[in-house]
């Protein structure tokens, strides 16, 4: 990789961001350029940096080939999150879930929702008879408190690359996210090229 030059300033104002968002003031930042000016690697600098020690780093992306797909990069952001892969099996992935929501969710309320993003099978019955409209709110409820009861055990970056391929679920995702984290140590950082409409 080149050596890493002229976005001192940039990486300055993203640790003060992040700092405010150590402090319980949860913080949103938008890397926003053309194609080729660096965003990634803007946020790669971040992301390594030994002023990051103690965070907890979560990073996913969205891709043009996969706009049509439900909550792509949220569901790539889980399998981050509870280590899954693709050689795991459903049992696999319940037990991965099962064991790392136990801390924070002792009741395991989440644990239908989350399996249903990372598509393994679901033994709860009344999960199966919710309406669309209600198990929506419930995927998108899941996501939002698995999020912030991780950034009350540490500070947590959420890292959301090329949401300019962003599908809906994802954006209602992060919409909710955003309506909340005021007090939360969580910072947001997401990245989107322009020239492609609203994001």
């Amino acid at each position: 990789m080149t050596p890493f030059v002229g976005r001192s300033d940039e990486l300055a104002l993203l640790h003060r961001y992040l700092s405010l968002a150590a402090t319980r003031k949860g913080q949103v930042v938008a890397v926003v350029g053309e194609a080729g000016v660096g965003k990634s690697r803007l946020i790669y600098e971040l992301a390594s940096a030994k002023r990051l020690e103690g965070w907890r780093v979560l990073e996913t992306s969205a891709a043009s080939y996969a706009q049509a797909i439900s909550w792509g990069p949220v569901i790539r952001l889980l399998k981050v999150y509870f280590a899954i892969h693709d050689r795991d099996d459903a049992g696999a992935i319940r037990e991965k879930v099962a064991s790392a929501l136990s801390p924070l969710d002792p009741e395991l309320e989440l644990l239908a929702a989350l399996l249903t993003l990372l598509d393994a099978p679901i033994a709860d019955t009344a999960w199966r008879t919710l309406e669309p409209s209600q198990r929506r709110r419930r995927l998108l409820d899941a996501v939002r408190r698995l999020l912030l009861w991780e950034a009350q055990r540490q500070p947590l970056l959420l890292i959301f690359e090329d949401l300019h391929w962003m599908d809906s679920e994802t954006q209602a995702a992060l919409d909710g996210l955003v309506d909340v984290l005021e007090s939360a140590r969580l910072g947001l950082l997401v990245s989107y090229r322009t020239g492609h409409g609203d994001a």
